[in-house]
């Protein structure tokens, strides 16, 4: 339900994201050229509004996506226990071997376990050899037992949804009557659970054969769970696709979604998106998974049988044989009454090492939570800084863009002039060309002028010698060309 109620969410989100989408793209088109001032503060206000909430949506939509894949992967978790220990359905659709992805992911987790399982005991062995020989349990070394315990009991889970595949195999290929040998379903809790209460030198001793079968026993279970995710593999390639589907869980989360999707209160999926935020910050899911694994482990030991009361033989005579099998009683009754009180002692030991585990995780989960706080206000004041940084950006652009028109337009007025003053000067070159060219012809024709003017004082002066008249000099003055 959570995680249906962040699915409604999302889908709010977008469908908001997209209305201001489309204001945003509105206003944009409306920038004209001839609006008043008041009309143009208003709509870069909203513009403004509209990036806000734009980031605003964005950041909302990817919360919501992490928030999701957090909760399907603890919702997976949970949902897988539940059909591997309460579904015969599931048992027998793997057994079928048609579906690979399931196999897949059951050969994937339970070779994480074996490796979380190893790290586990290592680290254990660890704190053993810091530990003093007569003393007592340290506090680490009871965390370390009691984190320990989730991933056995889980470990057991697996063996055991294992065995009952074969046996279901079994049946299918030999009939009911047919016998499958199974692997051994070792007490992986209940051993680890001792470690914490046994002798310093025996508990080295269980853990060094702990650590032995989880290389041994366990290494090798998962080997044989390989070929049989091989094998199924095989099936399904051969055939083109598998019979039943890729995923029987998918089928089961699918159907869980959609179920739930009705029960959803949408009227308060802030409320529901900020409890899961919280939980989900806090590792609560986390918590409580581990606590139905150590509760599991209560629940799968079996009862002890009640003893019968001896009281019915009172008014019996006391004989020796009578005695002595009193006693034999008496003694199995203390000896039984002695293991309660140890169960009783380890449960409370247990329930307290819960608690003090369950702080601490609190206390971690809270220092978590505020570290991401403050990552996301440094986020947050990172993206203003980049929001304010684009802003400044758009406006040098836009500045830069109508400084360049306007010098483009002073370019073209240049280009214009430059054209005109040009043409002028063509204009004003061919003029004192043809100007020139009338000044060479009056001058040509004043030169034959004068040369005609001299012929005639030559024709005169010879007349005047003839007559014996004083002849008049050609010339009384130099001649200036230029000023001619």
């Amino acid at each position: 339900m959570r995680e249906s109620a962040l699915v409604l969410a999302r889908e709010k989100l977008l469908g908001a994201k997209h209305e201001v989408l489309e204001e945003k793209a509105r206003l944009e088109e409306k920038s004209g050229l001839l609006k008043n001032l008041t009309t143009k503060a208003r709509q870069e206000r909203d513009l403004k509004t509209a990036q806000s909430n734009l980031v605003h949506y964005d950041s909302q939509l990817n919360k919501a996506g992490s928030l999701m894949a957090l909760i399907e992967k603890d919702a997976r978790r949970w949902l897988e226990c539940c059909i591997k220990t309460g579904s015969p359905d599931y048992v027998a659709a793997l057994a079928t071997q048609d579906y690979p992805e399931d196999w897949a992911r059951f050969h994937y987790q339970f070779e994480l376990l074996v490796k979380s399982f190893q790290m586990g005991l290592q680290d254990l062995m660890a704190v053993f050899r810091r530990e003093a020989v007569n003393g007592a349990r340290s506090q680490l070394l009871m965390d370390s037992v009691r984190k320990l315990l989730p991933v056995a009991r889980q470990i057991e889970i697996e063996v055991e949804f294992f065995n009952r595949i074969l046996v279901q195999q079994g049946k299918q290929r030999r009939g009911a009557a047919g016998k499958v040998a199974q692997h051994p379903e070792y007490s992986w809790c209940e051993t680890v659970e001792q470690l914490g209460v046994l002798p310093r030198e025996e508990a080295l001793g269980t853990l060094r054969e702990l650590l032995a079968a989880g290389v041994a026993f366990l290494v090798n279970l998962g080997q044989i769970i390989k070929r049989e995710q091989l094998l199924v593999e095989g099936k399904v390639a051969q055939l083109g696709k598998a019979k039943g589907g890729p995923s029987f869980l998918q089928t089961w989360h699918e159907g869980l979604r959609t179920a739930s999707l009705q029960l959803v209160n949408t009227e308060n999926l802030a409320g529901i998106i900020t409890e899961t935020e919280s939980l989900l910050m806090d590792g609560e899911f986390t918590a409580r998974f581990n606590r139905y694994m150590v509760q599991s482990i209560t629940l799968s030991q079996p009862v002890p049988a009640p003893v019968k009361s001896a009281t019915t033989h009172a008014a019996a005579p006391v004989s020796p044989q009578n005695d002595a099998e009193v006693r034999v009683m008496k003694a199995a009754l203390q000896a039984e009454l002695d293991e309660v009180a140890k169960t009783k002692a380890g449960f409370a030991t247990r329930e307290r090492l819960l608690k003090e585990n369950e702080q601490r995780l609190r206390d971690q989960e809270q220092a978590f939570a505020e570290k991401c706080k403050r990552e996301q206000a440094v986020l947050d004041e990172a993206k203003a800084r980049l929001a304010e940084m684009e802003a400044a950006i758009v406006t040098k652009d836009r500045e830069a863009e109508e400084k360049r028109a306007e010098q483009m337009a002073q370019i073209e007025e240049t280009k214009v002039e430059l054209a005109a003053r040009a043409e002028f000067l063509e204009e004003s070159e061919q003029r004192l060309l043809n100007k020139g060219q009338e000044q060479l012809e009056s001058l040509a024709e004043l030169e034959q002028k004068e040369e005609e003017l001299m012929a005639t004082k030559r024709e005169l002066n010879a007349m005047r010698k003839d007559m014996g008249i004083p002849m008049i000099p050609l010339r009384t003055k130099p001649v200036d060309e230029f000023s001619e």
